[in-house]
């Protein structure tokens, strides 16, 4: 535990994104943060409460990673990042969680949405219910991917505590996020996380992007027993 004191006489670091936090994992406690509870566009980094979401589920036994997913055609035309899966075929819930969490997969994330909830605005009432419970008081959402939309935000906070909660309730799960390339369909496609290979100690989790949204990302490290 980071006393007050300790963390008074620590200046905070200069980034030039507009909106970023840093946590401390264990506690929770915030060493340093900028507008950290402004409302901004999550982009991909909404595939985390996807991911949470379906790792809750099967969890509590109503879903397995062996299950088969039918592939709709509106998760088939999903554009923007994709693992390129195809319509009418039938794909695991393992492997449209490895192409949601590595490859960035928006169609991957249709497919699941529609799966558990039979459609994704129905999908979208269950991400807002688990954000509240959660505590993520601050954000809203519309789509599974990430698009952009008026009603589709979050914060840098809100998008911690999902992190932190992630990576607490579901370790087994959490590795998936370091891993550095899946391959789906004969098609190799590396993890957008580019920190993973350029920093030992990260370990995850994700990143995202869109024109409205900008570059965005949630990152985790552990040095010296402490994860951030």
């Amino acid at each position: 535990m980071i006393s007050k004191a300790a963390l008074s006489s620590i200046p905070s670091p200069m980034l030039e994104a507009k909106s970023w936090i840093l946590m401390e994992h264990g506690s929770g406690t915030i060493l340093a943060q900028k507008e950290a509870n402004i409302r901004v566009e999550p982009a991909s980094l909404t595939k985390l409460m996807v991911s949470y979401v379906v790792f809750d589920r099967i969890s509590n036994g109503l879903l397995a990673l062996e299950d088969e997913v039918v592939v709709s055609e509106k998760a088939w035309r999903t554009g923007g990042s994709r693992m390129f899966i195809e319509v009418g075929k039938r794909v695991t819930v393992h492997d449209l969680l490895k192409g949601l969490i590595i490859q960035s997969g928006n169609d991957a994330a249709v497919a699941l949405a529609e799966h558990v909830a039979g459609t994704e605005i129905g999908f979208a009432t269950v991400m807002n219910q688990k954000a509240l419970q959660l505590g993520m008081t601050s954000s809203h959402f519309t789509n599974a991917p990430g698009l952009p939309g008026e009603e589709h935000y979050s914060t840098a906070y809100d998008l911690a505590l999902l992190s932190r909660a992630l990576i607490r309730d579901f370790p087994e799960f959490y590795k998936w996020y370091s891993e550095p390339e899946y391959t789906f369909n004969n098609i190799t496609q590396g993890n957008r996380n580019t920190l993973l290979a350029r920093d030992p100690s990260v370990d995850g989790i994700k990143t995202g992007y869109t024109e409205a949204a900008g570059y965005c990302l949630a990152a985790s490290s552990v040095k010296n027993d402490m994860r951030l």
